[in-house]
């Protein structure tokens, strides 16, 4: 299973590309397999404002299953990755390039703190291969 040594992530399986004050937000590589094969998404509307652990929107699975979407971070949302509304795939098939969920301006500097670096991420969901 990947995990990127460049990103930081979180214990709800979202991974967070800093870049300043905006944040790329995606779902993991295990997170996905957690849920399962994902059959469509709804993702956050643009220039929303969000804080940490607010619903933004919602994974629909083949088993028909829905599950909710949590804002890992607090701040407005400043693109959406719109694509995946029609090629869901891609957050299978290139969950840490093509199929990032949405940027975040971000608000809250210190619930960078909380995040997870590579390493701690793989041992506490025993990820090793």
């Amino acid at each position: 299973m990947t995990v990127p040594t460049n990103l930081k992530y979180t214990r709800d399986h979202y991974w967070v590309r800093l870049d300043g004050e905006k944040a790329v937000v995606g779902l993991t590589e295990y997170g996905i397999s957690e849920l399962g094969m994902i059959v469509f998404i709804e993702l956050p509307d643009q220039d929303t404002h969000v804080r940490k652990g607010e619903f933004i929107g919602s994974v629909e699975t083949a088993a028909d299953d829905e599950h909710d979407l949590l804002a890992p971070l607090s701040g407005k949302i400043t693109s959406v990755n719109r694509l995946l509304e029609r090629a869901v795939m891609l957050v299978l098939e290139s969950p840490y390039d093509k199929g990032w969920l949405f940027t975040i301006q971000l608000s809250q500097d210190s619930e960078l703190e909380q995040l997870l670096e590579e390493d701690t991420y793989v041992q506490e969901f025993s990820l090793e291969d």
